[in-house]
């Protein structure tokens, strides 16, 4: 069963298609490999999504956006820069605490990367720092919101345990 997956994830692969449906034909040719009845598949894959928590998830989206859209992470930007922009270094660390705020509230990582990151890396930028670092920076603190609860991961592993 195991190779009828691989090789069919390979195969799929080589033709291009994309991940999310090669790994959806590879379980579908395991299921067929142990005589499975397809009905019953398709049911529990819909069980498994069928939980109240995963609603969380594009709300959490929405709110990112609109945060972004309501000019909140400007003012987080503000905030941030009035408690540790005065010092050496003042703005990268402006970046991480921005980040982290914004992520705390929106649970999302891409949002935070999105609304802070039009902000600040061209303000890094402007400053003298290389781009590739403001980049980094940004890129990094964002992903701080991954373990700063309520987030988008940590509400998968929830529901999953």
């Amino acid at each position: 069963m195991s190779f009828v997956m691989i090789s069919t994830m390979a195969l799929c692969f080589a033709l291009s298609v994309s991940v999310a449906v090669s790994i959806g034909l590879a379980a579908i040719a395991g299921m067929q490999m142990n005589n499975a009845h397809m009905l019953i598949s398709v049911k529990e894959m819909f069980n498994s999504l069928n939980k109240f928590p995963l609603a969380a998830i594009p709300f959490f989206i929405l709110a990112g956006n609109i945060m972004e859209t309501g000019g909140i992470s400007r003012r987080l930007v503000e905030f941030a820069k009035s408690v540790v922009g005065g010092v050496q270094g003042g703005l990268p660390m402006t970046c991480v605490l921005t980040c982290m705020i914004f992520a705390a509230v929106s649970g999302s990582s891409v949002a935070t990367t999105f609304a802070i990151g039009a902000i600040l890396i061209p303000a890094l930028v402007k400053h003298g720092y290389p781009k590739p670092y403001a980049a980094a920076l940004q890129a990094t603190s964002a992903e701080l919101g991954v373990v700063i609860p309520p987030s988008i991961p940590m509400i998968l592993f929830g529901v999953a345990a």
